[in-house]
């Protein structure tokens, strides 16, 4: 635990005169030791004989300070040997199960999945969900106040496409396609629409036309793109609610302009001296932040970031300064919300467009999950804040990058192209789906079709899920079908498989659970990896990546399984064994269930 680590830590640190961090905590291959400390680099620092100062260490340490240990020895070269008492360790562990840290007054607003709502959730949008939605969920489990956020890129050349498509090509969708999710369809169209673009170069004019008048606001075109926007939003909700993805507020850009918001934060930034208007050139009357200085920003072909274009519209960058800066409560401007929808959950999400004064923002710390794509506008709304004074803010302002999502060819899609059809989101589960259910229904043929379709959802949402969420964020992923439903691998029903046996054992016994002794090393292994919960998710927030929970799972997984094959729960030599083994595996059931839900995974209880 946690809790026993840090108080090693802190008497070593003591006893040394140094400091000693959590990961310098060994684990001893002698059977006996629970927890181990090299002194040989501290040693060689102080110009000492490793071996004279691991004793003089030993005898300054306060054994009856450290919760569950029972002696310390030295052994060679120079290692301190912590003996634990695994029976007091389990029953603890036991009783703090899921090993939640305690709540913070602290609020962490998260942003992710920010599609464009021009067609569904294609494989790389449903990395940034997942991966954002469990960066949230680690959030909540360390114990800070959380907000999830989506922004909607309602404006723009793409959404007008979408617009005038529907006004004068949605007759080139056939009855079939029109029939399909909103997303898909309003996909379709816009994908029809950039052919026929294409084809048809002077239509651009007409497409100039439609952002006008979408911007304008209070026109035809501006009430049939929101409704455009809501029926596309609505359809990749539905794709999010099936990942077990959920949402608190739905930011559309508009609002950050109607709001008064964009405005004000322009008032704060015109002031400084990094910001002026052009003179001259293809960029000239355009308002720009100076970024020449900012060596993280890499080799720029420009010297500075356009922030207003000539015109007075605003780039997205700068809307996302205000919106970053709205998020830290640095703004006295607010959003009018309405409830967009009741989630799968049971929470309402919101939207930033309503009438019904609803308290969102105001944290203290900010995570935009999005592409590395936009490192560099990232970088710019951090520096920004940095020059306005707020430089607490910047140093809490996060971006959670990551790189492409590839399946089986290579692809890159493309919305205007329509290469996304077949390789979106739900087509992805669609197929996890039935491969699955192909294989409950070989193990499970006395279930009804019912309860068979259910299990092969959540093993479908946990394939794609664990899948996104192994590799580390700057890693491009090959997604692979037949990887991601291995049932023996590293992989998602893998996962639930080892969570079901557990459940399995649990029905299976008939004892009351006690810690009273442990002496194979393989409950011992296991009950060490259980005590590991809370420092590793701890460890994944403040990497803000879910990978090292992933991984966590997978090898308490494989170490239960070596648990359950060396240490027989119904078969144990005698009824204190049964009630220890019994304790350990009710332990693992309830770590590992938290893990899992942290990654964002439903249990089940048949495999």
């Amino acid at each position: 635990m946690k809790q026993l680590k840090q108080r090693l830590a802190d008497q070593i640190s003591k006893a040394l005169d140094t400091d000693v961090e959590l990961q310098d905590i060994e684990t001893p291959r002698i059977q006996h030791a629970g927890y181990a400390y090299p002194v040989m680099q501290e040693a060689n620092k102080q110009g000492q004989e490793p071996m004279k100062l691991a004793r003089q260490a030993a005898s300054d340490i306060e054994v009856q300070e450290l919760p569950h240990v029972e002696s310390v020895a030295v052994a060679a070269p120079g290692y301190l040997n912590f003996k634990v008492d695994w029976s007091s360790y389990g029953a603890q562990l036991r009783s703090a199960a899921p090993l939640k840290p305690d709540e913070t007054d602290e609020k962490v607003i998260v942003e992710h999945t920010s599609p464009n709502p021009n067609k569904p959730l294609h494989m790389g949008t449903m990395r940034c969900a997942v991966l954002g939605d469990s960066i949230a969920r680690l959030a909540d489990y360390s114990g800070f106040e959380v907000e999830v956020q989506n922004f909607m890129n309602d404006l723009g050349r793409q959404i007008a496409k979408v617009t005038y498509g529907y006004d004068h090509l949605k007759d080139r969708l056939s009855s079939k396609d029109k029939d399909k999710k909103d997303d898909f369809w309003i996909g379709l169209l816009y994908s029809e629409t950039g052919t026929y673009i294409d084809q048809n170069p002077g239509k651009e004019e007409e497409i100039d036309s439609y952002i006008q008048k979408i911007e304008a606001g209070d026109t035809d075109e501006a009430e049939l793109k929101d409704e455009l926007v809501s029926k596309a939003l609505k359809g990749q909700l539905q794709t999010a609610y099936r990942s077990n993805t959920f949402y608190d507020l739905l930011v559309f850009e508009r609002s950050i302009v109607e709001s008064g918001m964009f405005e004000e934060a322009m008032d704060k930034i015109r002031t400084l001296d990094t910001v002026y208007e052009v003179g001259e050139g293809e960029d000239e009357g355009c308002l720009v932040i100076d970024v020449s200085d900012q060596e993280q920003l890499g080799d720029l072909q420009k010297p500075y970031k356009i922030l207003q274009r000539s015109d007075g519209t605003a780039v997205y960058t700068a809307k996302d300064i205000a919106l970053t800066m709205w998020k830290f409560g640095l703004l006295d401007s607010e959003f009018e919300c309405e409830v967009f929808d009741r989630q799968p959950n049971g929470e309402k999400v919101w939207t930033s467009d309503g009438d019904t004064e609803k308290q969102f923002g105001d944290a203290s710390q900010v995570i935009n999950v999005v592409g590395t794509r936009q490192s560099y506008p990232m970088q710019v709304i951090k520096s920004s804040l940095d020059a306005l004074g707020y430089e607490e803010e910047a140093e809490s302002f996060h971006h959670a990058g990551f790189k492409f999502v590839y399946l089986p060819g290579k692809v890159s899609y493309s919305g205007r192209k329509g290469n996304w059809v077949g390789k979106h989101g739900d087509a992805v589960l669609d197929k996890c789906h039935e491969l699955a259910l192909s294989e409950v229904q070989d193990r499970h043929q006395d279930l009804e079709s019912e309860e068979q379709d259910e299990i092969a959802e959540k093993v479908a949402v946990a394939a794609v899920r664990y899948f996104l969420l192994r590799f580390n964020r700057d890693s491009d992923i090959d997604f692979s079908f037949e990887k991601a439903l291995d049932w023996e691998g590293d992989s998602g029903p893998y996962l639930l498989y080892t969570a079901a046996r557990a459940h399995g054992i649990l029905g299976q016994v008939n004892e009351e659970p006690h810690f009273k002794h442990i002496s194979a090393p393989e409950e011992k292994k296991l009950l060490r990896q259980l005590g590991e919960l809370q420092t590793v998710a701890e460890s994944a927030y403040e990497a803000r990546d879910p990978v090292k929970v992933a991984q966590y799972a997978k090898t308490l997984a494989e170490q239960f399984n070596t648990f359950y094959h060396e240490c027989p729960v119904k078969q144990a030599p005698n009824k204190e064994i049964r009630q220890t083994r019994t304790a350990i595996t009710e332990t693992y059931s309830e770590v590992f269930s938290q893990a899992l839900e942290i990654l964002g995974i439903e249990t089940t209880q048949k495999m």
